[in-house]
This record gives C-alpha cells, structure tokens and sequence, in this order.
C-alpha cells in the first residue's frame, strides 16, 4: 500500500487521540469527511491501522509495579523454543513479550501491584516453565518517557 502525506497525518493524528471522528479529522486536514473515512478503512484493511485500545493508567487499578524480566532458553530448536513460548504467552501477567538479540534471548514486561506477587508469579509460573536456563529481572524504579505512538517523522523522506 502506498502511504501519502494526508494517510500520514490521519494516522499522526489517530494515534494521539483514536477517538477522532472522520468529520473531526476533516476539519483538520481541510477535506471532506469521506474520503477521510475512505482512508481510514483502507489503512485498517491493509493492517496499518492494527486496533483501536484505551490505555489504562496502571497506578489507578493497582498495578504500579512494573518489572522486565529477561530469559535465557537452553536450546534453540523449532519444537523446544514452541513449548517456551506457548507457556509464557499464556500467562495472563505478560503484558508483553519480545524476543531479543544479545545476552538473553526473551524480554517480558510484567505487571503486579506488589513485589510478593511478582516473587509468587517468578518463583511458581516463570521458574517451573521447561528449557529456562537463565532469568534476570530489572525492577522498574520510575517510568521516564512511555508512548504509544510510531514516530512517522521520516517516513516519508525515506521513501
């Protein structure tokens, strides 16, 4: 799909506040509401746009401790690495999951409202999961900068 300057700014604007109308966004760009609509669907039907989320406030519902946990898996192989995987994506408390280069091979984010529940979650979920051959865990002291936004600055220039 070819991106153009007007799907850049929808999309600059969406992603700052996703609750915009196409008739709000017209007013914006300075074009008729449908053809607004019209690039919104079709930037969604080409998986531009993923999904529209609320983003929650985790100090709000009691989940202010944030820890990165970093995991070093013993082998390597297709089946081995499936059986790793499918048992960490189904814990509940991985809110989400990146395989990494480096040092460690996984890094997840994880959410608790205290440390003896992440203690309980690392010792009883994380630690029994098969092919583990390393974790190492940063506590998350202070969240500096967190966005949500895909900075759209040079993409354009790039292309």
């Amino acid at each position: 799909m070819k991106i153009d300057e007007t799907d850049l700014r929808i999309l600059d604007f969406l992603q700052k506040d996703a609750n915009l109308t196409a008739k709000e966004l017209s007013a914006k760009l300075s074009l008729s509401s449908t053809p607004i609509y019209e690039r919104i669907k079709k930037l969604e039907k080409n998986g531009i746009i993923k999904k529209y989320v609320a983003l929650l406030d985790p100090e709000k519902l009691d989940k202010q401790l944030m820890v990165f946990i970093n995991i070093t898996i013993k082998e390597h192989q297709q089946s081995k690495r499936a059986r790793f995987l499918e048992k960490v994506l189904g814990l509940e408390e991985v809110v989400e999951l990146y395989h990494t280069s480096g040092t460690y091979d996984f890094m997840a984010k994880v959410r608790f409202d205290n440390i003896k529940k992440y203690r309980d979650f690392l010792v009883n979920k994380i630690a029994p999961i098969e092919n583990i051959a390393d974790i190492d865990s940063q506590i998350v002291l202070d969240e500096i900068k967190y966005t949500t936004e895909v900075n759209l600055t040079d993409y354009m220039s790039n292309r």
